[in-house]
């Protein structure tokens, strides 16, 4: 019987036969971003390295007089707490002064909350006798939580009423959280708190479309911030370093989170009235 014979040619493979349609597969072709650069964020804002049992963070402090005006309003208040207190469902914070009030806001890693969010800016604000003293603590890196979290701690030590915008929603139990992981008790389990999203909603529901905090600030306080603004104190901010401003995470070059951070650093008085 005669034989035949044939030349076995191997058949390409998916993948070969993509990249000869100019199809690249996997990172290795995937051109070079800025979002690697790492750029320290004492690069960015003035502040200084604190040194506490769990290691350094850093932190940047302004001090602002109580007459400061945000908008048309001072930072400073006087008037009785009695009504906002039972709004609060709160009746100890009608007795509390304003040296005892504390003002909390986070930035996050995400919005989702739970073990994996990290709060790697917190930015707080308690009055002094002199002036409001407004501090920022950066985590720079995930092993700088603990001295994050004791620098905290010792900022609100004496402080007994916890004011925030929808941080019974988000700012506090996400800072609980990172307190548990670590295996610390939450200072703030038997704080006061006074959340002044749930306030505004109360108090403008009928009078404003929007109770968002820049929209209240805009209207309620008085206090604009125009696009051009923005823009121009970004590139002020990045105009000093060689790569946009880091957050916790890298971004891309487009992203410009400085302003953000620079905005955070104005307080805003609690609540009209006060």
């Amino acid at each position: 019987m005669k034989q035949f014979r044939y030349n076995l040619i191997p058949m390409p493979n998916l993948s070969d036969r993509l990249k000869a349609l100019g199809v690249h597969l996997g990172a290795e072709q995937k051109p070079q971003t800025e979002m690697s650069r790492r750029v320290p964020v004492e690069s960015v804002l003035e502040g200084e390295l604190k040194t506490t049992p769990h290691g350094e963070i850093f932190v940047a402090e302004a001090h602002y007089p109580h007459s400061y005006l945000h908008g048309n309003t001072p930072l400073i208040f006087s008037a009785p707490l009695d009504l906002i207190s039972v709004w609060a469902g709160d009746e100890r914070m009608a007795s509390h002064t304003p040296d005892q009030f504390a003002f909390i806001d986070t930035e996050t890693t995400g919005l989702a909350g739970g073990s994996g969010t990290y709060a790697f800016m917190i930015g707080v604000g308690r009055f002094e006798e002199e002036d409001f003293h407004l501090a920022q603590f950066f985590m720079r890196d995930p092993g700088e939580e603990p001295a994050l979290l004791h620098a905290l701690e010792h900022f609100l030590a004496p402080c007994e009423t916890i004011v925030s915008f929808n941080g019974k929603s988000y700012d506090l139990p996400l800072l609980q959280a990172r307190y548990i992981t670590n295996s610390w008790p939450f200072p703030l389990q038997q704080t006061a708190h006074l959340d002044l999203l749930h306030l505004a909603r109360r108090l403008w529901r009928q009078r404003l479309p929007s109770r968002a905090l820049g929209y209240l600030e805009e209207h309620i306080l008085e206090q604009t911030r125009t696009e051009e603004g923005i823009k121009e104190e970004a590139d002020r901010v990045e105009s000093r370093c060689h790569a946009p401003p880091r957050r916790f995470v890298s971004r891309p070059s487009g992203h410009r989170p400085a302003p953000r951070l620079q905005h955070a650093r104005q307080p805003a008085p609690a609540s009209r009235g006060w």
